[in-house]
């Protein structure tokens, strides 16, 4: 009898261990890898959120982001599979408008977040005219803001304002405003709270800007490859993102709590900017095709000749679709 024990105890313990090695196997997370251009900013939180608080290692994954200084050089690496996925949206839209196998899948915000601030004495955007606008890069989402902002109020962009590009991190342009070689400037939020502890003022907010043109410039993107081969991962990660953006607009003390953690704050301007961020994350994870057109249009706009796509060539909203339910 003593030799069947022995030989059914270990039985026992070899199934307990193939049991735990699978179950161990199972439960580890698949690592990921998303390029992005920093989580500095209002927009980033979705994902800062998901990956800190555990929201994407409940979908089974592990995001790891990898910054980087170039868009050219994010959507190099998306391509050559040494990336997952990217954050960019209207790069990628630009992408998909010439021919690339890259398509957007999530917006997570309805907007830019881009503010203008100004020097005081100008008291709107009409009175931009004869000034001085400093951008980053001619043909960037940010130079198409500003362009469509001006020729919704009424001014041509091309003869009644100058504007400047000006290289770097707003900054490089908020020390040109400082400095008087321009007279406002395009600003990612909560920039223009910076700008106003030194004197300066918010021409128009995330929420104005809004008003007159949308392009959001963070969600997801990926290849068409991963879109074929990997369906249910994509949905896992708009679900994530979806999830931190429902905590985020749900938990208002615990939100501004980590708006000033996070983007470096205090209390009482993440207190402001709290419900202007909150209406402005999208736990829809899509745009109507009037957005998608913008998009298109930042890669076209100063371009001589145009390109005409449909709005269905950058984007796929059937993951999106997917991760609500």
């Amino acid at each position: 009898m003593r030799p069947r024990l022995h030989r059914t105890c270990f039985h026992l313990i070899f199934l307990l261990i193939a049991f735990w090695t699978s179950f161990a196997g199972a439960a580890e997370p698949k690592i990921i890898n998303v390029g992005w251009t920093g989580g500095s900013g209002w927009t980033a939180l979705p994902d800062r959120i998901a990956s800190e608080r555990g929201i994407f290692e409940k979908e089974g994954l592990r995001v790891r982001y990898i910054q980087f200084q170039g868009t050219n050089l994010m959507l190099s690496a998306l391509l050559a599979n040494e990336l997952d996925y990217v954050t960019i949206l209207p790069f990628i839209a630009g992408a998909a408008t010439r021919g690339l196998p890259v398509k957007i899948v999530g917006a997570t915000t309805k907007s830019s977040g881009y503010a203008i601030i100004s020097r005081p004495g100008i008291d709107g955007v009409k009175a931009l005219k004869g000034k001085r606008i400093a951008i980053n890069t001619f043909g960037s989402s940010a130079d198409f803001a500003i362009y469509q902002l001006l020729s919704r109020n009424g001014l041509d962009p091309n003869k009644d304002v100058t504007l400047l590009a000006v290289a770097g991190s707003p900054d490089a342009r908020f020390a040109a405003l400082i400095g008087g070689s321009v007279d406002a400037t395009v600003v990612n939020s909560p920039f223009e709270y910076r700008a106003e502890q030194k004197g300066f003022k918010t021409l128009l907010s995330v929420r104005e800007v809004a008003e007159f043109v949308k392009i959001p410039i963070v969600g997801l993107s990926t290849t068409q490859r991963k879109i074929d081969k990997e369906p249910d991962e994509i949905v896992r990660m708009l679900r994530g993102q979806r999830g931190a953006i429902l905590f985020l607009q749900s938990q208002r003390e615990v939100s501004i709590g980590l708006l000033e953690k996070l983007l470096n704050i205090d209390r009482a301007a993440a207190e402001r900017f709290y419900p202007i961020y909150r209406d402005q994350y999208n736990p829809d994870l899509t745009v109507p095709d009037s957005v998608a057109e913008e998009w298109i249009a930042v890669g076209t706009f100063r371009a001589k000749e145009k390109i005409s796509v449909k709005p269905q060539v950058v984007y796929d909203w059937t993951f999106a679709e997917r991760a609500r339910r």
